[in-house]
């Protein structure tokens, strides 16, 4: 029996169409899996790092720490879609464009670590924004990041853009979007860990060909995607190296250093929502 668990962004939207598709893997596979839904970021990347886990869906920031950690396998990712990030505020806000931010910035983002975040951060490097203006509160999922934004509790928002792609229209139309990434190089992707080692080819096989059957094709209607791709080592350089770039950065920037401001303690701490509050 080998555990299999997804981006918890996924299974929350289409959690009956990834038990349908743990179903479809197992026959195609000819093997046992015991699909396992995690209930956010934290808890899905513990399941993973304790070896409870064999396959995973895994968003990138993720999946580099398995492969770097854990020796899991990149396998396949989905055809012609990238992770992208937008940096947006509510609609009738003062906040228009980065030259309207107020001096002290109230973002809301999912958790520092995913690629989303980082993403973000580097919209407002671009801009100039000094990160010594942000104060981050950190809501545990894309949605509540989203709904943070949406009941006023802060300025800005980085919305993943599948968040933003899958939401209502009302919902849309309550924002601005500020800034958008177009990088086309993040993505999530299958991942196998050395215990199925030895199904890389027939797993990467399989997903590769949904699209080829009625089957498939139903499947990948209910969990969202075209069909699927391999993923080649050079992707995963790529992204390994940008997301150790951005850990090592993470953890020895010195903003007092850094900054053209003048900033005290309380610059480093971090709101959080107080318990019970939605985090799915």
């Amino acid at each position: 029996m080998y555990g299999f668990t997804v981006d918890p962004n996924y299974s929350g939207k289409n959690l009956p169409g990834w038990f349908l598709m743990s179903t479809y893997l197992q026959r195609q596979l000819h093997c046992s899996l015991h699909f396992s839904p995690q209930d956010d970021f934290a808890q899905g990347r513990n399941a993973v790092l304790q070896g409870g886990i064999d396959l995973v869906y895994a968003n990138p920031f993720d999946w580099v720490q398995y492969v770097e950690k854990k020796g899991f396998i990149p396998v396949a990712k989905p055809k012609e879609h990238f992770d992208e990030v937008l940096l947006c505020s509510r609609k009738g806000s003062p906040w228009i464009d980065f030259a309207s931010l107020p001096e002290r910035i109230h973002i809301a983002s999912a958790t520092d670590a995913t690629l989303v975040h980082m993403v973000g951060l580097f919209l407002l490097d671009k801009a100039e924004i000094d990160r010594a203006r942000l104060d981050f509160t950190f809501t545990g999922s894309y949605q509540s990041a989203l709904k943070s934004l949406l009941q006023g509790r802060v300025d800005l928002a980085f919305v993943f853009d599948e968040v933003y792609s899958s939401a209502s229209r009302i919902t849309q139309e309550s924002l601005q979007v500020i800034a958008q990434s177009d990088d086309a190089f993040a993505f999530h992707a299958f991942c196998i860990s050395p215990r199925l080692a030895h199904l890389q080819d027939a797993l990467c096989t399989t997903l590769c060909s949904m699209e080829q059957s009625e089957a498939g094709q139903r499947l990948l209607q209910d969990i969202g995607f075209s069909g699927f791709a391999p993923v080649n080592a050079d992707e995963v350089a790529c992204l390994t190296a940008l997301a150790e770039e951005y850990i090592s950065g993470h953890e020895a920037i010195d903003l007092r250093a850094t900054s053209t401001l003048a900033i005290d303690d309380s610059a480093f701490l971090v709101a959080r929502e107080e318990p019970g509050e939605e985090t799915k």
